[in-house]
């Protein structure tokens, strides 16, 4: 019986010393990580990004997910519905961390670490939905302790990938000790995240709720060349000018910068006059069976060209282009 009792001892101090399997960890952390859409004036998307759950109606992610947008609204894993963002309660520009209220937003929290940093060569997880891939769970270390301007950020090896900025990155415990934010421009597997200890911080000074639509995007970066917030999305517009065959047709690119394929592209153009009003639209979804039959192979490009937008001379009369990707699906090969 003395046996079996110090057998069961033994069993559970190790569990406890070890922390939670990866499996474990990643089904208890995807359900309390969201995506965050965000969206202009004209409600159509902006980008996208991740947070996190910390307690009841509160999410945690990077400045630069809802910087400039009009609103936005959060998606929790396996769910459609959408819940709107009322704004947040409390920023921090310097560390780009941000606390959201979402009001109905009641699922498992995350569990902020607090007191133990994190040690170079320690394991960690790293968490986000990126488009397309939501609920993606990576496996890293702590490859680093820099410092950029007057803070730290933890360099890790654990990728983080086109809309995961704002994600969580968690220790052995399932703790989270820091947030995605940043992948670098020039090199491969060189990604960083903000130490949770400044998200604690901004935790314990909640404010008053503002809405998002107040955080502008910055002239300039105040971060390093080096390190540029991961905020592209996955499948993106490029090359948007008017041209062809007429004065009111237009071109361009879909350039997609992930390791699949994919197809069902549906692109947004918005055309507006010389004072910022929006005259006209064109709206079409690229597919693989479809006149343009589109399916764009990873990390390859495919143009658009002579769209037609009805609208007479816009080029001469000086209107500008801007484009959205609105969806696209992930084809299996």
């Amino acid at each position: 019986m003395k046996k079996n009792l110090l057998i069961l001892i033994v069993l559970f101090c190790t569990s406890f010393a070890f922390g939670q399997s990866a499996t474990e960890i990643a089904k208890n952390a995807i359900q309390s990580t969201v995506s965050i859409v965000a969206l202009d004036n004209t409600s159509q998307p902006l980008g996208f990004g991740s947070g996190f759950i910390i307690e009841d109606e509160l999410i945690a992610t990077n400045v630069h997910v809802i910087e400039g947008s009009s609103s936005a609204y959060v998606l929790v894993n396996g769910q459609e519905k959408k819940y709107k963002i009322d704004g947040y309660l409390s920023i921090d520009k310097a560390n780009d961390l941000v606390i959201l209220k979402v009001s109905g937003l009641k699922q498992k929290s995350m569990t902020l670490n607090q007191g133990n940093i994190p040690e170079i060569g320690e394991k960690i997880y790293a968490i986000g939905n990126p488009k397309g891939f939501n609920g993606t769970f990576s496996e890293g270390i702590i490859s680093g302790i820099r410092n950029f301007d007057k803070n730290q950020v933890l360099q890790i090896t654990a990728p983080i990938s086109p809309g995961s900025s704002g994600g969580p990155v968690l220790n052995l415990k399932g703790e989270v000790v820091g947030v995605a934010f940043a992948t670098y421009s020039e090199g491969q597997n060189l990604n960083f995240a903000i130490p949770v200890e400044y998200l604690l911080a901004l935790k314990n000074n909640l404010g008053i709720l503002t809405p998002v639509s107040t955080v502008k995007k910055p002239i300039k970066s105040t971060k390093t060349n080096a390190v540029k917030p991961n905020i592209k999305e996955g499948v993106i517009i490029r090359n948007l000018e008017w041209g062809c065959w007429a004065s009111y047709s237009f071109n361009f690119s879909i350039k997609n910068n992930l390791p699949v394929s994919v197809s069902h592209i549906k692109v947004l153009i918005l055309v507006y006059d010389t004072t910022g009003v929006i005259v006209n639209y064109y709206e079409n979804t690229y597919f693989s069976g479809s006149r343009e039959d589109i399916v764009i192979k990873p990390f390859l490009a495919k143009t658009i060209g002579c769209i037609n937008t009805l609208f007479e001379d816009g080029f001469k009369k000086g209107y500008v282009l801007k484009a959205r990707i609105l969806d696209f699906k992930i084809i299996e090969e």
